[in-house]
């Protein structure tokens, strides 16, 4: 697993300074949002730092693309929990729907509906198992939709504006991603010499 995720890493690394290059980094942020989001293969945060840190005066943007690609992986999530409901979902996931689960999230969908889609995008918390389950129990998928884009927009504004405010206290991500490139420059400089 560590060394395909230091492949993807490169390799994202690699297509967002390409797009950056090109003027597409709006778009293949928003994209990677969406792929990051609907697979929780890599986390978004990522996806918005390593894009503010490439284009600090694009921050605004960057942050809305990523939010609005992040909140359509969401309402997919959603709207396909919906459409196979319990039953489905419970036989492809055994372990995520225990009683007490059950209980606690119909307890938050019922208490709060598409606020609890809002409080769920704009902070930290695991946000997967929200959509599931609201996406079963409640067909307001647009609805969720908005709550899970402001939720978002508000969390990926502050990530991006911290980004493009405070760049020294995040060189770090410059030193791991100067550290890949370099690796990925002496293989390719490697590969071209055989």
């Amino acid at each position: 697993m560590g060394k395909r995720l230091e492949h993807l890493e490169a390799k994202l690394q690699v297509w967002m300074e390409r797009a950056n290059r090109g003027n597409h980094l709006l778009g293949l942020s928003a994209l990677l949002s969406f792929g990051g989001t609907i697979s929780a293969a890599y986390p978004v945060t990522a996806v918005i730092v390593t894009a503010v840190m490439m284009a600090p005066r694009r921050w605004l943007t960057l942050s809305a693309a990523c939010s609005l690609g992040s909140a359509l992986a969401g309402a997919v999530v959603m709207g396909v929990s919906h459409m196979l409901g319990y039953n489905e979902i419970h036989h492809l996931f055994p372990n995520l729907i225990s009683a007490e689960t059950w209980a606690e999230a119909s307890h938050w969908i019922g208490d709060y509906g598409v606020w609890a889609i809002f409080g769920v995008g704009a902070s930290p918390l695991p946000q997967m198992p929200l959509l599931i389950f609201f996406g079963i129990v409640d067909d307001r998928i647009f609805e969720a939709f908005v709550a899970l884009f402001a939720g978002k927009l508000i969390k990926y504004t502050i990530v991006a504006w911290v980004t493009q405010h405070f760049p020294e206290k995040l060189g770090f991500f410059k030193r791991i991603n100067g550290r890949i490139n370099g690796q990925m420059n002496d293989k390719t400089a490697n590969h071209k010499a055989d």
